[in-house]
């Protein structure tokens, strides 16, 4: 097998794994378990106002440790400031700092260069991340915005996936977002656009609905 073949199925497989042992876990319904589960799943230590931990490389296989600042914790208290008026502006907000956090971390675990979903032949690239990655990632910074005392309107949820090859989706893995007064469901897809993009933000059923290519077309109708 070429190099090039055993990364792009590597990279399949990844997710494929990942799939599966959400299902076993019964994780179809985001509630049931907590998204502190998932990140202890893959090692990762729980983000705090002083560090967090960004994996890459593919299934969290590789971790960095980022330092913070209290310029950080201003900028991001600045973001969720401004979506305080609603559920649906904090959503904005929570989508804003994700994609502010992606850029800050990236001069340190080198992922700048983290491309969109259509890259499935770079399993094992240190510079690129899988939707196990990305759930992680997201996962931590809306936990350390719990921590901040800023999910005014929402819960996180523990990571949910979908597909599974044999229904002729390729599987993909999302954090979610409980709205609280309501109940509803939202997917907070990072995994779809390159790094430094604010997530796609949809109802989790919608989500599970809609192809990552019509997800990518959303944001960039120019798109594959």
């Amino acid at each position: 097998m070429m190099e090039s073949d055993w990364k792009a199925a590597r990279g399949q497989s990844v997710c494929v794994m990942a799939l599966t042992a959400l299902l076993l876990a019964a994780c179809s319904d985001p509630t049931m378990r907590s998204p502190e589960i998932y990140l202890n799943s893959y090692a990762v230590i729980h983000p705090s106002q002083q560090r967090v931990i960004v994996c890459h490389g593919y299934e969290c296989r590789l971790k960095t440790g980022v330092a913070l600042s209290e310029a950080d914790m201003e900028t991001i208290g600045g973001f969720m400031r401004a979506g305080s008026g609603s559920a649906a502006s904090e959503r904005v907000a929570i989508a804003k700092t994700i994609g502010w956090m992606e850029n800050r971390v990236a001069p340190f675990a080198g992922t700048a260069e983290d491309r969109d979903y259509r890259d499935l032949a770079s399993g094992g690239d240190p510079s690129q991340l899988d939707c196990i990655d990305e759930a992680a990632n997201s996962t931590s910074y809306l936990m350390l915005l719990r921590s901040l005392g800023l999910l005014q309107y929402h819960t996180i949820g523990h990571p949910i996936s979908k597909g599974f090859l044999l229904d002729g989706r390729y599987p993909h893995v999302t954090p979610v977002l409980l709205e609280n007064d309501t109940g509803a469901q939202y997917a907070i897809d990072s995994w779809i656009l390159p790094n430094g993009e604010a997530p796609i933000v949809m109802l989790l059923e919608d989500w599970k609905n809609t192809s990552s290519s019509d997800m990518y077309r959303s944001r960039h109708p120019e798109g594959v």
